[in-house]
């Protein structure tokens, strides 16, 4: 079959990410509620971890020629900020009420979770009506009145703007310092040597997403794409819909392959675990909540021009300005939703009757 390089990069990249994460465990709203709820920092470590590893990869291979991130989306001059602070809170608040993000969705999916199944089709049409639909007028003004104009500086990293305080060359110190810091972490805590699938399948994952950068990289040189990428899962969600019912497989983009890609080894993973297994919604409550979460992930991570895997690991791999800010607000949202939960005020219960006939 005479596919795009990009494509076969796509689902290999996908099937990295899916796999390890499957094997590992590696689960950003486990992370977050563990961390918050349970004082327990292994998920957010392991998180961490694969920060560390895919932005220390995607750096060493710019600073060699090997990627160039130039054309990289996360990092162009005009900044929403607006859009990663609103699409932080609402993707946070949406994974507290399906229990996962949209990557996790995908993960479960995999394993045979109808739930997620469904809930990761709603978040793709949510996406695709925001980004294109009907819905694509408002996503269009909160954004533009958000922007922030990174220009003068150069690019919205973090370590130019900490050099504008400590020069360039300490900046660089400092971040560098910065992510072995949250990689040592990982591995010097007693807790975590216990769990060697979690510390392997987050430095997969990690390595998944700077593969990401080399291969469109490489697409970019061959023109068979426009601009480099790595891993996010919500736009391409809408997108992957679009192209299931109206264009071949052939005409696929990277994001839509590392989707499929990422299905197709939790599929593996949980046949070679005996782990796969059908679920269902339990009740219409269930159907609600997770239908509720869908729609703000969906809504959530366009905004914010990606997800916890988009923002939280491909944008820090690029070390953009951007990933801080969506992780503490998407954290930020969790911590709300979780709240609601416990107290009993949940979202989906609003103007619908929770008696079962």
């Amino acid at each position: 079959m005479d596919l795009d390089f990009s494509i076969w990069g796509g689902l290999l990249c996908g099937a990295m990410a899916g796999g390890f994460a499957r094997f590992g465990r590696v689960c950003s709203m486990s992370a977050i509620e563990d961390a918050l709820l349970g004082h327990d920092l292994r998920g957010a470590k392991a998180w961490g971890l694969a920060i560390a590893v895919a932005a220390l990869a995607t750096t060493g291979m710019a600073a060699i020629g090997a990627i160039e991130l130039e054309t990289a989306s996360v990092l162009a001059p005009r900044v929403h900020l607006l859009g990663t602070i609103l699409g932080g809170l609402l993707f946070g608040l949406g994974m507290t009420y399906v229990g996962t993000c949209s990557f996790g969705l995908l993960i479960r999916a995999g394993g045979g979770d109808l739930r997620a199944f469904t809930s990761a089709i709603l978040v793709g049409i949510v996406a695709f009506a925001f980004t294109a639909g009907l819905l694509a007028p408002v996503r269009g003004f909160l954004i533009e009145l958000g922007r922030v104009d990174f220009s003068a500086i150069g690019t919205p990293t973090i370590p130019a703007i900490l050099s504008l305080v400590t020069g360039e060359a300490a900046a660089v110190v400092m971040t560098v310092a910065l992510l072995v810091l949250l990689g040592v972490a990982a591995f010097v805590d007693p807790r975590m040597r216990q769990r060697p699938r979690l510390l392997v399948g987050a430095c997969g994952l990690g390595l998944a997403v700077a593969l990401g950068w080399l291969v469109t990289t490489l697409a970019v040189r061959q023109m068979a794409a426009a601009r480099v990428e790595s891993l996010t899962f919500v736009a391409p969600a809408g997108r992957a819909l679009l192209q299931f019912m109206t264009l071949s497989f052939r005409d696929a983009s990277f994001g839509m392959a590392a989707l499929i890609g990422t299905v197709l080894a939790s599929f593996a993973v949980a046949l070679w675990k005996r782990e796969l297994r059908w679920e269902a919604f339990d009740d219409p409550i269930e159907m609600r909540r997770h239908f509720m979460g869908a729609t703000l992930m969906g809504l959530g991570g366009v905004l914010a021009h990606g997800c916890t895997v988009g923002q939280g690991i491909t944008a820090a791999s690029a070390l953009a300005v951007t990933a801080p800010v969506f992780i503490a607000a998407a954290v930020a949202g969790a911590y709300v939703g979780l709240k609601s939960l416990i107290e009993g005020r949940s979202l989906w219960r609003m103007g619908f009757s929770t008696r079962q006939d």
